[in-house]
């Protein structure tokens, strides 16, 4: 029985030691700039702004969220996986900010399953519609500060709980 206790807490003290070795999943920005926000949803105050190429280390996954902290600066928040690649990436010699192969609007559309090309068929198929208010609502910026306004006076909660 002692020789059965004593492996158990052989096996156990290895599981410990190999889990808290375990190394830290990095992930990269993978487009121009983004924020962690303070929840995981796109009405998570901003907590700080990341731009691309900035290394990540993943604290803690929710759904298509993960909770990171940023390498550069340390700073603690929520971003949307879509933000992120595996890939290393690095910026393109003297560029501040080097351009990335979609903007931050067509990902956020592509989150949502919509397209340009799904845009231009539909305006193919319906070239009765007009689509002047809907190329004018796609040209409205909103920030942060006024989003955090919004919601609050809203009284719009999380589901966290809590005004954001």
């Amino acid at each position: 029985m002692k020789r059965v206790i004593i492996f158990l807490m052989i096996i156990l003290t290895s599981l410990i030691s190999m889990a808290s070795g375990a190394p830290v999943k990095e992930m990269t920005i993978q487009v121009s700039q983004t924020q962690l926000r303070s929840a995981p949803a796109y009405y998570g105050s901003v907590v700080a702004t990341v731009i691309y190429a900035d290394r990540l280390n993943i604290v803690e996954t929710k759904g298509a969220w993960v909770k990171a902290s940023n390498l550069r600066n340390n700073a603690t928040g929520w971003i949307h996986i879509s933000a992120l690649t595996s890939k290393k990436l690095a910026p393109k010699s003297g560029a501040k900010n080097a351009p990335t192969s979609v903007s931050t609007g067509e990902l956020s559309a592509a989150e949502k399953g919509f397209t340009e090309q799904i845009e231009r068929d539909y305006q193919h198929k319906n070239k009765n519609i007009d689509f002047t208010w809907v190329d004018r609502m796609e040209k409205i910026k909103i920030s942060p500060q006024q989003s955090a306004s919004f919601l609050k006076e809203g009284q719009i909660k999380s589901m966290e709980g809590g005004a954001q």
